[in-house]
């Protein structure tokens, strides 16, 4: 979340107009990441929540009272609120009951293993890489590849190495360091691979992202490939229909909002940053937030590990 203006490029770290500049910029990138918050939380706040009895209603009493849409949209900025998929419905309530069955162990239950790639420790993906593959995959899931009819699939990563987790102070170096797992169910749920007899109709280890499956086989693996499989039905599995509130960008949003389900350690540290950078008397109908690009999307970055950057970055006083 902190800026830093490279020497290299715009104004020089040691001048007053950097310094300026520097906290203008985290004050509009924080801006950005509470009102990407706010969006997420308007596309995926639905009107069937859970009721008492745990069943989906259109009719129970929101856990915010309702409230005009200036003061929501206030509510949202200044509280940061993060979605709970246990407590709401829609399609990220639907997302999370599929991912969390009642018996990961049952024969009938279908998984669709991400697998790592074969150089996992210097894959150099960003988070919004890593995000749009989560999504895909998880669609894959949902549908099992365009075939809702035949079930779906709760997608479950492996334990393998999650390259920005090197050193990870919380846990393992996995992706759980900072996100909460997929689903409940654990890797000893599914069919290995590696200890499974060769000839079994259990596994199907895909060669590429469009290579057609048998759906009757249980455990799926992802290729090889830094790529996925594009779905085309993306919401009969849902049951909701299409609608207003189940559009492409919204499912879009429950799959990144799913996620995106960060640890409470993590939780806790963007909501101090952000309450510090976000002036508290900050009115959102009058507020821009402006997207800089910036960190290791720019050429000659000097970030450890991460990918080389891919575009040159102009100066902040362009955006100004």
């Amino acid at each position: 979340m902190e800026a830093k203006t490279s020497p290299n490029r715009g104004t020089p770290n040691n001048s007053p107009r950097a310094s300026s500049l520097t906290q203008f910029r985290m004050i509009v990138v924080s801006v950005t990441c509470a009102t990407l918050v706010s969006v997420v939380n308007n596309i995926i706040m639905p009107n069937d929540r859970l009721s008492s009895s745990g069943n989906r209603s259109h009719d129970t009493p929101q856990k915010y009272p309702k409230t005009s849409k200036k003061l929501t949209k206030d509510q949202h900025i200044n509280t940061f609120w993060w979605p709970s998929p246990e407590e709401y419905g829609g399609i990220l309530g639907k997302i999370h009951d599929f991912q969390n069955p009642s018996d990961c162990s049952a024969p009938s239950t279908k998984f669709f293993v991400w697998r790592s790639r074969s150089d996992n420790e210097n894959d150099t993906r960003g988070l919004t890489a890593w995000a749009h593959a989560a999504s895909s995959h998880m669609l894959h899931a949902l549908t099992d590849a365009d075939q809702p009819g035949a079930g779906h699939r709760i997608l479950i990563n492996d334990d393998k190495l999650f390259p920005m987790a090197k050193g990870c102070e919380h846990g393992l170096e996995t992706r759980e360091c900072y996100f909460e797992p997929l689903t409940n169910c654990k890797l000893s749920d599914v069919d290995d691979y590696e200890t499974a007899d060769p000839k079994s109709s259990n596994i199907k280890i895909l060669s590429k992202t469009d290579e057609e499956y048998d759906r009757n086989v249980r455990t799926l693996y992802t290729s090889d490939s830094l790529w996925f499989r594009k779905v085309k039905d993306m919401y009969s599995w849902t049951g909701l229909g299409f609608n207003s509130q189940h559009s492409t960008i919204h499912m879009t949003a429950a799959c990144l909002a799913y996620y995106f389900r960060v640890k409470p350690w993590l939780r806790k540290e963007i909501d101090e940053r952000l309450r510090r950078n976000i002036p508290l008397d900050l009115n959102p109908q009058r507020t821009i937030g402006v997207p800089i690009r910036r960190s290791d999307k720019c050429r000659r970055h000097a970030i450890e590990g991460s990918a080389p950057g891919e575009m040159e970055c102009p100066p902040l006083e362009e955006y100004l």
